[in-house]
């Protein structure tokens, strides 16, 4: 299947079979990569693309799915609340018509990035409180906050006081239900982040899912003012997809979720011209290697 018309059909084939089997996924990515390229040389038109689009339906039980749920947007966005949370339960559609596509979502490297990040953030919290009394955590666009409950199971949750900083409400009162046990450590501020301002300093100002929507001005922007919110000796950590997303093209031709993948080099650059020493920045990354943390030490 070398021709793009070819791979076409072949993926169109996919969705009239309900989603692929196991044995196909390296193929469909194949599919992927070739089909996003001909569509970006012209190869395949906008009205193929949208034709084969609308092959998967626009009922509300394939909304469900997770991938119905990031074409559909509920929320009014890519990566809202909501599908980070199935991401990270896994969340698999009990009707047979679209479960091998949720299967196939979270399979994906950028999906196991994703659930890698929550272990990123726990490690990361335990790790600080070795090294002091308590901390001060800012979680900005907070999300489901899962990561922040699970995290406070494995703590002595006095140690850790929390403000989460959230411009959705939906995403809010369903974080704070998820927190309501140590709802004592955990406060929401109901808040775009451009309009967010503190007087207060942080021990660590974290943001996993939220940088890699902004173009680099904004992401300059935005960094230099956490790190105002900082304390000194305290760190800025920033998560953004890296340049090795094998997930790419399906995440932005299936599912129409679009990120500034950045490299490593990028990251450290931004964080230098928003006045970080080069000594004072240091990049990690999940397990997969997909999702990369910009650390800043203020």
């Amino acid at each position: 299947m070398q021709h793009p018309n070819e791979q076409l059909a072949f993926l169109q084939e996919i969705i009239a079979n309900g989603g692929p089997e196991t044995t196909e996924y390296d193929t469909l990515h194949h599919v992927f990569d070739t089909i996003s390229n001909a569509v970006k040389s012209g190869e395949i038109t906008p009205d193929e693309m949208d034709t084969l689009q609308s092959a998967f339906g626009k009922d509300d039980e394939f909304g469900r799915t997770i991938l119905g749920h990031a074409r559909s947007k509920p929320f009014g966005y890519a990566g809202d609340f909501m599908i980070i949370d199935k991401i990270y339960r896994e969340e698999v559609m009990a009707n047979g018509r679209f479960e091998k596509w949720d299967h196939f979502w979270h399979e994906q490297p950028a999906c196991k990035a994703v659930r890698n990040r929550k272990d990123y953030f726990i490690d990361t919290i335990q790790q600080a409180l070795q090294q002091r009394p308590s901390l001060r955590l800012l979680n900005v666009a907070s999300g489901p906050a899962r990561d922040l409950a699970e995290v406070y199971t494995v703590i002595d949750p006095a140690r850790l006081q929390t403000v989460c900083v959230e411009a959705d409400e939906h995403a809010i009162n369903y974080a704070r239900e998820l927190n309501e046990a140590h709802i004592a450590q955990v406060s929401f501020e109901h808040r775009n982040i451009f309009r967010f301002q503190t007087d207060n300093k942080f021990d660590i100002v974290w943001s996993a899912g939220l940088f890699d929507y902004f173009e680099d001005k904004v992401f300059i922007k935005l960094l230099r003012r956490f790190m105002g919110w900082t304390k000194p000796g305290g760190t800025v950590i920033v998560g953004n997809f890296g340049d090795h997303n094998p997930t790419r093209h399906y995440m932005e031709l299936i599912g129409d979720w679009h990120l500034h993948h950045r490299p490593a080099a990028a990251l450290q650059e931004m964080a230098q011209a928003a006045g970080a020493a080069p000594h004072a920045i240091h990049i990690g990354k999940e397990a997969e290697g997909v999702n990369l943390f910009l650390h800043v030490r203020v």
